[in-house]
């Protein structure tokens, strides 16, 4: 089964939503949503909001039985804000979820976890890295913890790469890739399951950000090699 570590999720998710939902409306205060974003070619802000908001629907939408396939197209309406618009949509997941509960079967993007716990864990994962991207299009720092960053760094090795592997948008790794996080005790996670293996040592949420190809390699995370494996396509 494929384990979170426990955390709170729920207000994890709620906690990080309303970060993001204060960076749009501030970003909307200064009339920078059409500041482009480095991190995810060809979207804008309001794009990124958009995109991040429909993830929140489309999920909302399959733990109320909804087919997977269907993905909601959906705007701010009226005089909404797309600040309020995007934590309308975060508010509608968080009931979603909060009325499956973590054991409630439903479809997942992995048959080995097919319970609404899944969702809890990827959706605070999803709205991390994306108020990531738009706080770095600001020129503004992001503080990840890392218990969590590294918990992101084992939904990877767990969930996204094998499903790259399994709809063929990558090839196997040649080496196993072994990130260890220096600023906590915790063993290594390790994406791949080839011989030798290579070692990645850097911060919890710098591997993070490595993995998702949301920061450049550094000489000193480890050889050369582990940098190439590592720009491969491991996630979407």
């Amino acid at each position: 089964m494929i384990a979170p570590t426990g955390r709170p999720w729920l207000d994890e998710f709620e906690a990080t939503a309303e970060r993001f939902r204060t960076v749009i409306a501030a970003a909307a205060d200064a009339d920078a949503l059409t500041s482009s974003v480095p991190s995810c070619p060809d979207w804008d802000l309001q794009e990124l909001t958009g995109h991040l908001g429909e993830t929140h629907l489309w999920a909302a939408g399959i733990l109320g039985g909804a087919d997977p396939r269907d993905r909601p197209q959906e705007e701010p309406a009226g005089d909404a804000s797309l600040a309020d618009w995007y934590i309308g949509t975060a508010e509608r997941l968080h009931r979603a979820l909060a009325k499956a509960g973590p054991d409630m079967p439903c479809w997942t993007l992995i048959k080995d976890q097919r319970t609404a716990l899944f969702w809890q864990r990827r959706q605070v994962h999803e709205t991390m890295i994306h108020l990531w991207d738009a706080q770095h299009a600001l020129g503004q720092h992001t503080e990840i913890d890392p218990a969590l960053a590294l918990d992101g760094v084992a939904e990877v090795a767990e969930v996204m790469y094998p499903r790259m592997l399994r709809s063929a948008r990558t090839e196997p790794l040649p080496k196993s890739l072994n990130l260890l996080a220096t600023d906590l005790d915790a063993g290594p996670v390790i994406i791949g399951d080839a011989e030798p293996s290579l070692l990645v040592r850097a911060p919890a949420a710098e591997l993070l950000l490595l993995v998702w190809h949301r920061l450049p390699w550094n000489p000193a995370y480890g050889r050369d090699e582990a940098a190439r494996l590592i720009s491969r396509s491991l996630v979407p």
